[in-house]
């Protein structure tokens, strides 16, 4: 990486971690255009997924944004639609673009880039190595619910497979929180 990709990355870290919107993003880059470049989101987002080797999924939105609620997007079957077909909503403004638009960043690349690191590999077999004190719930995997799981066999649409959840080597324990977020800036 460059010096000048670093700069980006970090500045970019620091608008998500602190949530800082956009504008105030924007006023920080000028802000220090003499003593380093920060590129734009869309071009840091750009860099980003070409060093990362993901691409993003971009997929049209109507107004109400029903592409986050519902996977489908007006492809397929729903390309020709003018209207959105869950809320009956234009599909387009008045100069015949699409509302919004959803980028959808695919989990099996981010999983696969995991496994590139010798040190991220070290710290996904955490759960495989996780030593319990009985008694004392210091971690997710002293959980009863993880315990339940452990001995439960694996289904796959409704078909038994010959192993338990979180019963190999390379089995990851994956959870997700989506508390209190937006998608676009709406507020």
């Amino acid at each position: 990486l460059t010096d000048e990709d670093c700069d980006n990355i970090h500045a970019f870290q620091l608008k998500l971690v602190r949530n800082i919107p956009h504008r105030v993003f924007n006023h920080m880059r000028q802000s220090f255009q003499h003593k380093m470049t920060i590129d734009s989101e869309w071009v840091i987002l750009r860099r980003l997924a070409t060093l990362s080797g993901i691409q993003p999924i971009n997929y049209d939105c109507c107004v109400n944004s029903c592409i986050c609620h519902i996977p489908i997007a007006y492809t397929d079957n729903y390309s020709h639609h003018i209207q959105c077909p869950f809320c009956n909503e234009s599909c387009y403004d008045t100069g015949g673009h699409v509302w919004q638009h959803f980028s959808y960043l695919p989990l099996i690349p981010h999983i696969q880039g995991f496994f590139q690191s010798p040190d991220m590999i070290h710290l996904l077999s955490y759960q495989k190595n996780y030593v319990e004190e009985p008694g004392i719930i210091q971690d997710i995997f002293d959980s009863e619910w993880y315990h339940t799981l452990c001995q439960t066999d694996v289904k796959v649409d409704g078909v038994k497979q010959k192993h338990k959840f979180f019963s190999r080597k390379h089995d990851i324990a994956f959870s997700l929180s989506v508390d209190g977020f937006l998608l676009f800036n709406c507020c």
